[in-house]
């Protein structure tokens, strides 16, 4: 019997989102930006859309003595993030990203204080999720914690990063090899796998993972389900800020996988969540079920939520 729809891995970040810029900033150049925000990063984004969606979700993460700690546990408290995972160290442990956002993309310039670590051994039976939703790390003692989740009856999601790894770097292909579902970007995927088309990169990581799906920013999604290709459009809409876009993807895919949709319907509402979370800085814009449904039907998308839904 589960007792959670998802245990969330990973660090905090405390994101610094400098807005309406002309382009990437320059050295020995200044700019200024037309608006600024401070918003949590990290999985933080992926925890905050799954509560949001309604689903059980509890993130474990170190939070420290510092001010970027204190900042994102306070927004916490107020987004309703389930607290019963938090850990917080007697020591600073900051993680911040400077963000600058164009509109139409962003880059990052990120710190963060020591190693990230799993959580302690007793989290998987304190909360028996369903899902955990693995941040992509592939050392020994990140896939122990990946191989007891599944031998515990957990399905694993795992989202990529940038990196200097490949498939063919050790831990790699087994990391992949645990999951049910995996969730790169076009540009992810394409430097994971080496190959130059995304399709073609999909295609070699659908070989490892039974479902695929690969983000294409304001071109949708493509998923493959067992070898089934599955390609879903974007709605057209007003960009604010794309920080967050994946994680909020992420949490779309899972809230329809939790409610007993299939895989297709599942992407459909990855991507309605996303394109929904742009039109805000960082998650501000990650919706509830109600606006969601109220999105779908502006964008003749309403069968997702009929009550014939699968």
């Amino acid at each position: 019997m589960r007792s959670a729809d998802v245990l969330v891995t990973g660090e905090y970040y405390c994101d610094l989102i400098f807005a309406g810029l002309s382009g990437p900033p320059t050295l020995g150049a200044e700019q200024v930006a037309r608006d600024f925000a401070v918003v949590p990063g990290g999985t933080y984004n992926i925890a905050l859309a799954l509560t949001r969606l309604g689903l059980d979700a509890h993130w474990a993460v170190d939070f420290g003595s510092d001010l970027f700690s204190g900042l994102v546990l306070e927004q916490a408290a107020r987004d309703g993030l389930s607290p019963l995972l938090f850990n917080r160290l007697d020591k600073p442990l900051r993680r911040v990203t400077s963000v600058f956002s164009t509109g139409g993309d962003r880059g990052f310039l990120t710190y963060g204080d020591g190693a990230i670590v799993p959580p302690p051994a007793d989290t998987l039976e304190r909360v028996q999720p369903t899902w955990l939703l693995q941040t992509f790390r592939f050392e020994p003692e990140w896939l122990a914690l990946m191989r007891a989740a599944k031998a515990g009856g957990a399905k694993l999601f795992a989202d990529c990063r940038g990196g200097d790894f490949t498939l063919e770097t050790p831990g790699v292909r087994e990391f992949l090899g645990l999951l049910d579902v995996f969730s790169p970007n076009e540009d992810e995927a394409v430097a994971l796998t080496g190959m130059q088309h995304p399709k073609k990169a999909a295609a070699q990581l659908a070989e490892l993972v039974p479902i695929v799906a690969v983000k294409r920013g304001a071109g949708g999604a493509l998923v493959s389900d067992q070898g089934r290709w599955i390609k879903v459009t974007a709605p057209e809409v007003a960009v604010k800020d794309t920080t967050g876009a994946g994680d909020t993807f992420n949490g779309g895919f899972l809230y329809g996988l939790c409610s007993g949709r299939c895989t297709e319907e599942a992407a459909e509402l990855a991507v309605l969540t996303a394109s929904l979370s742009v039109t805000d800085y960082g998650t501000l814009a990650a919706p509830t079920p109600g606006a969601l449904k109220k999105f779908a039907a502006e964008h003749g998308r309403e069968k997702l939520f009929l009550e014939t839904a699968s």
